[in-house]
């Protein structure tokens, strides 16, 4: 009968411990207004799409699945307590989702340093001929990739007839980055400009530069801050795993991992794991905020997108 009541017991904790490491990613913030989805996976897609991470539902929850099962089973292994796999199934979740955003940030890095040289690139072309589409031309000829094709597509959008400020709109929503609507905010001026406007666009282009170099560093710091949480997550429990693999070979001889065996040392494990979780999406939580800065909208380009 006591085993029975110990079964159940122990049950009970790891459905609470699963509650408890879930609970987090299944709430949103309260001052985002979500729309209501109606199954599961539209509505991880929505968190997904507004983290911009740039991925699908599935595929988000099928690598966080293969992940957490590694973790699950490390956490299981090292501590002998298997009720420690739901919290490392939690965690692939929580891994792959910060994981997303480290490549996320990248890609963002990636895109603001191209736009560094394509600011430098309509300055040069601006003081040779002032002329808008020369200046886009120019970015999209001798710019990189992905920028080079967001101002080809501003320059035909033009050229088919849709104003400056709309065009630009539209590569803005795209892409959502405060560094290129600062700098389209400059082309409009540019444009609308009646005097001399190569010094603007010079300055708008050191500023550009500036941008590009402060998100840069803060990724990289982040970068740090979060390689230093990694190892102060994941380090005991290496160690702890060490320990268990030296007991199992050598017959379970003074190493100390039989605690894990007990009662006591089982509700232990699980506390442990789910407390490791939660340390875990807390830091990389607080360790990402800002990186997405809030974007200030072109309105003169919207309301001209939305008059057409």
């Amino acid at each position: 009968m006591s085993e029975w009541l110990l079964a159940i017991l122990m049950g009970l904790l790891a459905g609470a411990v699963t509650f408890v490491v879930v609970l987090p990613f299944a709430l949103r913030p309260r001052r985002v207004v979500r729309p209501q989805a109606e199954t599961i996976l539209p509505g991880i897609q929505v968190r997904l799409d507004r983290a911009r991470l740039g991925v699908s539902a599935t595929t988000y929850i099928l690598r966080s699945l293969e992940y957490g099962a590694v973790f699950g089973l490390v956490m299981a292994l090292a501590t002998g307590a298997w009720l420690t796999f739901p919290a490392g199934l939690a965690a692939g979740f929580a891994f792959v989702w910060s994981r997303l955003e480290d490549e996320r940030n990248e890609r963002l890095n990636r895109y603001h340093k191209a736009l560094a040289s394509a600011a430098d690139t309509i300055v040069n072309s601006w003081r040779v001929r002032p002329s808008m589409n020369r200046a886009l031309e120019a970015v999209a000829t001798y710019g990189q990739a992905e920028v080079a094709a967001d101002f080809e597509e501003v320059r035909l959008a033009v050229r088919g007839g849709s104003s400056l400020p709309a065009a630009l709109q539209a590569v803005a929503d795209r892409r959502q980055s405060p560094v290129f609507d600062a700098l389209a905010t400059a082309l409009i001026v540019a444009e609308e400009a009646s005097g001399e406007v190569t010094e603007m666009l010079a300055r708008q282009a050191q500023a550009t530069r500036e941008s590009a170099r402060i998100y840069e560093e803060t990724i990289d710091e982040q970068r740090g801050q979060r390689s230093d949480v990694m190892w102060g997550i994941a380090g005991p429990w290496a160690i702890m795993l060490l320990l268990r693999l030296a007991t199992l070979l050598t017959g379970g001889v003074g190493y100390g991992t039989e605690f894990f065996t007990s009662l006591l040392g089982q509700v232990v494990a699980v506390v442990a794991a789910a407390l490791t979780v939660v340390a875990y999406v807390h830091s990389h939580r607080t360790a990402g905020r800002g990186l997405v800065v809030e974007r200030v909208m072109l309105e003169r380009g919207r309301a001209d997108a939305q008059g057409r």
